[in-house]
């Protein structure tokens, strides 16, 4: 079957809209993530990601710390990971807050593993990097911890493995 580019943006569209519901669904959790940001929660054992769990599809969302007027709001987005022998690689794709645009790439560089911790650089076409500190909880199939850009603004962070037999 063969689309066009029209059919194709109505399709992304629509993933996008499925994405921003399920960001305000996410901002429920905001206080729960805050709350395991802090320490709240009990940690969990110290075993290492296995390599299947970071491979596949994930959906997520990010927001700001010390929130002003002028504080963008916050943004879900989606990323592809594949985990394999010779390195992780991924591709993460988020709505572009800029209204001329409707969407943004940005690739995954210096992935690294520390037990259940998982740390990389996002870097957009642009050059601009934002790093990411993660914590993996495994029976949640569940990715949170926070970003920060270097001399700029940080925040939390919360993404969840999506599978297809979610949807059956």
């Amino acid at each position: 079957m063969v689309l066009n580019k029209s059919s194709i943006k109505l399709a992304f569209l629509g993933c996008l809209l499925f994405l921003c519901g399920l960001a305000t669904a996410a901002d429920s959790n905001k206080d729960k993530l805050k709350q395991m940001l802090d320490g709240d929660s009990k940690s969990q054992a110290s075993a290492s990601i296995p390599d299947d769990f970071l491979t596949g599809h994930w959906i997520g969302m990010y927001d700001y710390d010390n929130r002003t007027a002028d504080t963008p709001p916050a943004n879900t987005f989606t990323m592809i990971m594949e985990k394999s022998p010779k390195g992780i690689y991924a591709t993460i794709l988020e709505p572009d807050l800029n209204p001329q645009f409707y969407a943004q790439i940005a690739k995954v560089i210096n992935p690294k593993i520390n037990g259940k911790k998982f740390s990389f650089t996002k870097m957009y076409n642009t050059g601009t990097t934002i790093e990411y500190s993660l914590e993996a909880d495994l029976p949640s199939r569940v990715l949170y911890g926070t970003w920060s850009i270097k001399n700029g603004p940080s925040g939390i962070v919360q993404m969840g493995k999506i599978e297809v037999k979610d949807f059956q």
